[in-house]
C-alpha cells in the first residue's frame, strides 16, 4: 500500500495515498461517478505519479482534512519550512 509520510510539528504521520487520490478524483469527476472509468483513471493517475498526490494535498487541502485519517508513526520533527507549504515535508512510500 502506498502512503504519504507527512512531517508535522508533532511528529511524522502516515496517510494512505488512495485517500488522497480519491479526494482528487471526487473533485475532477465527482463522487457520484465513483463507478465510472474516468473516476478510476483519475485515481490510478494519482496513485502512479510520484508527485501528484503531494501536489494535491498541499494545494487543495489542509492538515485538518486528513488528521483523523492519518496514523502517527513517530515523534520526530523534521519540518524543513512552514508546515504544509513545502513538498520536502511529504514523501510517498510503498
Amino acid at each position: 500500500m502506498k502512503v504519504i509520510i507527512i512531517n508535522t510539528s508533532t511528529g511524522q504521520y502516515s496517510l494512505p495515498l488512495d485517500l488522497v487520490a480519491k479526494h482528487r478524483a471526487n473533485y475532477y469527476v465527482g463522487e457520484a461517478n465513483r463507478e465510472s472509468k474516468e473516476y478510476a483513471d483519475e485515481v490510478a493517475y494519482a496513485m502512479k505519479d510520484s508527485y501528484e498526490g503531494i501536489d494535491w494535498i498541499i494545494n487543495n487541502s489542509d492538515w485538518s482534512d486528513w488528521e483523523e485519517s492519518a496514523t502517527k508513526i513517530n515523534d520526530e520533527v523534521k519540518l524543513t519550512e512552514e508546515f504544509w507549504t513545502c513538498s520536502d515535508d511529504f514523501e510517498i512510500t510503498s
